[in-house]
């Protein structure tokens, strides 16, 4: 009978060798033609058969990380990764292969866990997960897979018996056949809750202690926020960044023909930057709402400036804690916000004047706006008010103040998409009795037509 090695090692070869061929047919244009060129059947039949290939290098591959570990163990006379001047088996296994430390610490893992066993006086022991090193070393799963299986059967070994663990082996086994990794993954825990309904709070309390939220300044003026949320943070920032990018609340500008009248004004930002600005605004009410002190500094956003910047809009402005600077059309745009602050500094950058804590407009005045303008002013925007800024319409004079009176023919709410569109993007707001109107700049409609902003008209006679 033929061994299951020499079964793995012949299908390996023959697809190896298939795939090398394909590949190698010729120069990158030629594989591109021949690819293209294939029906769809053929090229279905050939992204099954990498697949497989995928994975049986993985079998290999978690075998060989798994006995580079076993030689690599503190219990070994002389552990292989230090005699190599690695500081783990795994980064053996990445430099020798040039892969990602992450990926070869699971193959390293998977590889332990399927490892042979034997008694201290070296006799083998049964294979604790037959069905499933069949199935890795087939093709028919791969590492990913193998190691969601392998570790639903750890967390559910204590509170299972042999025969439990066997049928749960293989129906994780059929369904891995038909699920995508993350759905595996979610059946492995409903599994695990299953057996262990009274691990969920110890769980939860572990995944706590993993949490955290760190900051690393990038060195391109960019930083990066990496969070590791345990389930219930998890819980609260995806439903309030959900409810801020969700495709109802999308930005649209519709026709009576309900499409884009204008491709210029959609809203094209990627579903990150969509999540990032969701976040911001966050923050932003949270800081507007927040009557609290800080070291008895009310909790507000300093923003500082020259004098000039302020009034030219031409320049930058530095954000009080945040090394990268930004432009001063960002800042006098910030300066609209309730708990924002502008410091105007001179010459010597001394602190000339420093704005009021709520800026120009009162609360009065928001309501009422939000009254006229029903949430952003901009089209069809759906924005509330609630999320809005009470935006200047003109710009700011000599003395660093706006133009005309502070009252409400003065403003218009704007949700931070758009008030940053209206503050960069050359337009401008014309109010005809009483009722604000957009007007775009020549690029986006030479004829520059006005557009209704603000709350929409109600029906004849309403």
């Amino acid at each position: 009978m033929e061994r299951p090695s020499d079964t793995l090692a012949q299908r390996a070869a023959a697809l190896a060798e298939r795939v090398t061929e394909l590949a190698w047919a010729g120069d990158a244009a030629e594989l591109s033609q021949v690819v293209a060129g294939s029906t769809d059947t053929a090229l279905l039949d050939l992204a099954s058969q990498i697949g497989t290939l995928a994975n049986l290098v993985d079998a290999v591959a978690v075998r060989v990380s798994g006995e580079i570990a076993a030689r690599s163990a503190r219990d070994v006379a002389e552990p292989l990764a230090r005699r190599l001047g690695e500081r783990s088996a795994a980064m053996v296994v990445a430099t020798a292969g040039h892969i990602s430390p992450t990926r070869a610490a699971d193959w390293c893992r998977t590889g332990q866990q399927l490892a042979p066993r034997s008694t201290l006086a070296g006799e083998p022991l049964p294979r604790l997960h037959p069905e499933l090193e069949a199935a890795l070393d087939g093709g028919r799963i791969g590492a990913d897979a193998a190691r969601i299986i392998v570790r639903t059967l750890e967390e559910i070994g204590a509170h299972t018996t042999p025969e439990q663990q066997a049928s749960a082996e293989c129906f994780l086994l059929s369904q891995a056949d038909v699920l995508t990794l993350p759905q595996l993954a979610r059946l492995g825990n409903a599994l695990r809750d299953h057996w262990d309904p009274e691990g969920a709070a110890p769980r939860e309390e572990a995944l706590r202690a993993k949490s955290g939220l760190r900051m690393m300044p990038l060195g391109n003026g960019m930083v990066r926020y990496v969070i590791d949320a345990h389930p219930e943070a998890d819980g609260w920032l995806k439903t309030a960044i959900q409810a801020r990018t969700a495709p109802a609340r999308e930005v649209r500008f519709i026709g009576e023909d309900d499409a884009p009248t204008d491709e210029s004004l959609v809203d094209k930002r990627p579903l990150a930057q969509r999540r990032l600005d969701a976040l911001v605004s966050i923050a932003r009410d949270s800081i507007r709402l927040d009557d609290g002190d800080m070291s008895g500094t009310p909790v507000v956003l300093l923003v500082t400036m020259t004098q000039e910047a302020l009034v030219t809009g031409i320049g930058t402005a530095t954000i009080f804690g945040v090394d990268e600077p930004i432009s001063a059309a960002t800042a006098r745009r910030l300066a609209c916000d309730a708990k924002i602050i502008p410091v105007v500094l001179g010459g010597e950058s001394q602190p000339l004047d420093l704005g009021q804590g709520r800026r120009l407009f009162s609360e009065a005045q928001r309501y009422a706006m939000a009254v006229r303008d029903g949430g952003c002013g901009w089209g069809t925007c759906n924005v509330p008010p609630s999320q809005c800024e009470a935006a200047h319409i003109e710009s700011w004079d000599q003395a660093g103040r706006p133009h005309g009176p502070t009252d409400i023919s003065n403003g218009l709410l704007f949700c931070k998409f758009h008030h940053r569109i209206f503050d960069n993007e050359g337009w401008a707001v014309r109010f005809e009795a009483g009722i604000p109107y957009l007007i775009p700049p020549p690029w986006v409609d030479p004829d520059q037509r006005p557009r209704r902003a603000g709350r929409l008209p109600g029906p004849p006679g309403g």
